[in-house]
């Protein structure tokens, strides 16, 4: 089977646009209808209709996406695996959610790092979805996300829980916080439910953030007060730049990793999980 006319159906089954799957993949919008045409002629199905929606898949497009999924991871892995036998080096390729890369990502790497110093690292950082997708194509071998994702071949398992707790440079008692000094971090629709019943008054507060790990900075060039993680505030609030409001509640945040279910190296995937382990403990 052709591995770009694969691919070519993915990425349709993605963007569900000819014109957006052309332009991704540096195509015309013939050659990407002739790809497509190509992979129907030889399942001998149907698998796509277009719609106001755009393309949407059949019930046989739907059901060849799972397989043509592990079928490119495959070819991915055994590529990445033929390179990094030819340079003799062993790789691991570590992602991140952004909200967990200026400080976990870099502990994470940096304890490998310094345990296993022959090997190679690959490091990104984006947001949960983009991480889960770039594991299930082997591009990544382990990443860390906020969401349980339950994409085919994963698994997905909790490695660590982030404390939210509520911090300030100038409010030591949550009726000394003023909702115009509030600034609001999202930290995904758990946290945003709870946060919503337990300081119903904080609401209507003038400043938030979708990018949550803008708000340490913010805090600190600004003033004010933000839920943040307990370990990315230690060193702050030991030297008393900020405090921790102390009558606030605390939320509680899980953070999983997922990796692919049959990975060529899991020898290598269970000593990044140790270590990573290791630094929750």
């Amino acid at each position: 089977m052709d591995i770009q006319a694969l691919k070519t159906f993915l990425t349709l089954a993605e963007v569900q646009r000819l014109s957006l799957c052309a332009e991704q993949l540096c195509l015309t919008k013939s050659a990407v209808s002739s790809r497509v045409r190509q992979l129907e002629q030889q399942l001998g199905e149907q698998l796509f209709v277009r719609n106001a929606r755009g393309m949407q898949l059949t019930d046989a497009g739907r059901s060849f996406y799972r397989h043509a999924m592990v079928m490119h991871q495959r070819w991915i892995r055994a590529k990445l695996e033929i390179r990094d036998k030819s340079s003799r080096a062993r790789w691991l390729r570590l992602g991140a959610h952004t909200a967990l890369a200026n400080d976990l990502l870099l502990s994470w790497s940096s304890a490998i790092r310094a345990r296993y110093p022959e090997l190679g690292l690959h490091l990104e950082a984006d947001y949960s979805n983009e991480i889960v997708r770039q594991v299930a194509q082997g591009t990544l071998d382990i990443g860390l996300i906020f969401v349980a994702d339950t994409t085919s071949g994963l698994v997905v398992e909790q490695v660590l829980e982030d404390k939210l707790i509520m911090v300030s440079s100038d409010a030591r008692a949550l009726e000394q916080v003023h909702v115009d000094r509030y600034l609001y971090l999202d930290w995904g629709w758990g946290y945003n439910a709870a946060h919503n019943e337990r300081l119903p008054q904080l609401q209507s507060s003038l400043l938030s953030c979708g990018k949550a790990d803008l708000g340490l900075p913010w805090l600190l060039q600004n003033g004010g007060t933000a839920y943040l993680p307990a370990r990315t505030v230690a060193s702050q609030l030991a030297s008393g730049l900020l405090v921790q409001v102390a009558d606030a509640p605390e939320f509680k945040r899980p953070i999983f990793a997922t990796f692919a279910a049959d990975a060529p190296d899991r020898a290598l995937l269970d000593t990044a999980r140790e270590v990573l382990a290791a630094l929750g403990s």
